[in-house]
Formats: structure tokens, C-alpha cells, sequence
């Protein structure tokens, strides 16, 4: 080997050496956007505020975090507030153990800590200084208003979100007493009436943020999609820009034909729609026999939609299989979604066979 080769191939080895391989170069240059992006770990107990949206009627005209102030009549104008949620280290994914009183442990327990009412203005202004996306969840049928405000928070920290949560509450769950909690055909009804008349809040909302130029990430559960996406419906048919940046629907109480005539709407609007579906969810059936036609929680593929199948993490053994999306093996894959990862690149996602009614598989 002559020595012009040698030198040559000395100062190869020396620069690359100096570079690190591929895998070394993307650690170097990953470490200071995670340490940027991360301003909290979530791994200990925390206090989480939750910006509170809703047409919720409260029942003594004050604005509070729980179902003795906000119930599930509807009233004609949105309310605005910040309830903050001890979330404890110690809770078990999915699950939201409120404390009956003061003296159970913060770190087991969940607890509402305070309550604050905010002009729209000024809750507008604190999401903008804040120089992050927020996060806006949607809950779903017969939910009450309390249930809601932990379950947000819940999610916020076991996603380690690190933009600001909004939660926007429509009046779902069962009328105030007994016997309309038992007869769950007429909630549901009532719900869905209640569903429908809340499109206009939820819309106008959306328009309020895109004025402000913030885009957000959009979660929706179950029933919560027939506020949701007739919302976004529109607003694609007016040809606004981009409002959401992730859209991701859980389980979707939604009908599949009425979707597939608006579908281009919601994509035009979003930059991407993650749907998580399941052949486990029992409550899709029962809705699809309420509704005389298929839910699209049930799944479907669509173009532009990322549909991902979850009944293999999804057992409906001990239950409706419908409140996956609280859940584990849900989050950490919604967690790759706010990242902005590809949904091939995600972990444990495999491609479905040709002809089936979803894109990907979430594996076990």
C-alpha cells in the first residue's frame, strides 16, 4: 500500500471516527432538542392545570371542578376556567382514584386542588405565552363533568404532555337521579341530542383559536366525535387552513357512511387524523343496533386516515372494551403520534393484510 493511500485512508478512518456512526450522530443530535422539548419529567406527583371549555349550565351561576357546580343541562353561552388536578406518582395507568377527602395521600390519589374562572381573553393570552401546542381532549357519552377533568389530566400526565391541556366538556352523562342513570337507552338519546347541539360551541371555539393563530392537537372519545367532527366538517367545507395538527379519534360513536361523504373536510383542515378502532368494543355494536349502521370505531380504512386496529391490546373479557384509549398500550403509541413520528415507524405497529377494514395493527 503506497503511502499517499495509507495517509489518505488514515484521515478517512480519523474523520469518521471522529464523527460517530449514524446511531452516535443521532443521540448527539437528539440530546439537546429532548432536553429542550422536556421542561417536565412527570415521574413524580404533580399539580396539572386543566383549561376548562364548556356549555355545561352551572347550577349556583359559580364556575368550579365539580358535578355539585356543573351538571348536564345546556346552557347558550361557553364558560371558561382552569381547574388544577393533584395527579399521583402512584397511579396505575388509566385509572383515576379520587381522594374522598384531604387526608388521603397525594401520592395515591387524585384531587381537585383549586378552581379559577378566566375570561376568554385571558385564557386565549395564556395559551399563547406559553409557545406551545396545546393538547384539546373531547371526552365521550355519559360522562360527567368531574370524571372529564381527570381523565384529562390523567392523560396530560401519562403522556407527559408538554403544552398546555384543554379540556372541552359538553353535557354529557345521565340526568341527575336514579332511574335516568338506570335507563341507559334514553342517556344515550339524551346525549347525543345534547352531542349534536353542542357543535356550534365547539366550532366557534376552534375559529377563536385559529384567529389567534394557535393550532392545536385534537384527542376525541367515543361520543365526543359527534360534537367533533360535524365541527370540523364545516369549517373544511369553508375552506379554513390548517386548524389541528394531530387529530387522533378514539373508538369513534360515529356513522361510517355519513364520514365517508365529509372525510376530505376533516383532512383538509388537519395535518394528520390518527383513528384507533377495535372489533372488541361491545358499545360499538350496541350503537351500531341503536343507530341501525356501522361505527366508525368499529373500523374502517379511509384515505389519509391512519387506521390502526387495537383489538389485539383491546380485551373485552371484562368489560365493554371500549375505554381503551386511556390506556397503556393506547397512550405510548399516542405518544409517538405528538411526536410527529410516522405511524410505520412507530413501535409494535404492523401493516394489516389487502382488504382489511383498517391500514395497521397495534401488535401485543
Amino acid at each position: 500500500m503506497n503511502k499517499k493511500l495509507l495517509l489518505t485512508l488514515t484521515i478517512l478512518t480519523l474523520t469518521a471516527s471522529c464523527s460517530g456512526n449514524k446511531d452516535e450522530k443521532l443521540q448527539k443530535n437528539l440530546k439537546p432538542v429532548w432536553n429542550e422539548y422536556f421542561e417536565q419529567n412527570f415521574n413524580d406527583t404533580v399539580a396539572v392545570n386543566i383549561f376548562v371549555v364548556t356549555n355545561r349550565k352551572a347550577k349556583n351561576n359559580l364556575f368550579g371542578c365539580s358535578n355539585d357546580q356543573l351538571g348536564t343541562a345546556v346552557d347558550s353561552n361557553l364558560k371558561f376556567g382552569i381547574c388544577g388536578v393533584n395527579v399521583p406518582k402512584n397511579h396505575n395507568i388509566g385509572d383515576i382514584n379520587l381522594a374522598k377527602d384531604s387526608r388521603q395521600s397525594s401520592q395515591d390519589y387524585f384531587k381537585i386542588l383549586n378552581a379559577e374562572t378566566l375570561p376568554q381573553a385571558d385564557l386565549i393570552e395564556m395559551l399563547k405565552k406559553t409557545n406551545r401546542t396545546p393538547l384539546v381532549f373531547i371526552h365521550g357519552f355519559n360522562v360527567r363533568y368531574q370524571e372529564a377533568i381527570l381523565r384529562a389530566a390523567q392523560i396530560a400526565y401519562d403522556v407527559k404532555y408538554q403544552g398546555p391541556i384543554i379540556l372541552f366538556t359538553w353535557p354529557a352523562g345521565a340526568s341527575e337521579g336514579f332511574f335516568d342513570d338506570a335507563l341507559l337507552n334514553k342517556t344515550y338519546e339524551n346525549n347525543l341530542t345534547v352531542a349534536r347541539a353542542s357543535i356550534p360551541f365547539f366550532k366557534n371555539f376552534l375559529l377563536d383559536l385559529a384567529k389567534n393563530n394557535l393550532k392545536i392537537n385534537l384527542m376525541v372519545h367515543s361520543m365526543g366525535h359527534q360534537v367533533a367532527l360535524p365541527a370540523l366538517r364545516q369549517l373544511g367545507a369553508e375552506k379554513q387552513k390548517i386548524l389541528i395538527n394531530e387529530l387522533i379519534l378514539n373508538a369513534p360513536d360515529f356513522d361510517v357512511k355519513e364520514f365517508s361523504t365529509f372525510v376530505s373536510n376533516i383532512t383538509a383542515v388537519s395535518k394528520r387524523v390518527t383513528l384507533y378502532c377495535s372489533s372488541n368494543d361491545k358499545a360499538m355494536l350496541a350503537s351500531k343496533t341503536f343507530n341501525s349502521g356501522e361505527r366508525l370505531g368499529a373500523c374502517s380504512s379511509f384515505v389519509d386516515v391512519d387506521s390502526v386496529n387495537v383489538s389485539l391490546v383491546d380485551s373485552s373479557t371484562l368489560g365493554l372494551g371500549h375505554g381503551y384509549y386511556s390506556s397503556r398500550a393506547i397512550l405510548n403509541d399516542v405518544f409517538q403520534v405528538l411526536l410527529g413520528i410516522d405511524v410505520e415507524k412507530r413501535l409494535f405497529i404492523k401493516k394489516s393484510e389487502p382488504n382489511s377494514s383498517e391500514k395497521y395493527f397495534l401488535r401485543q
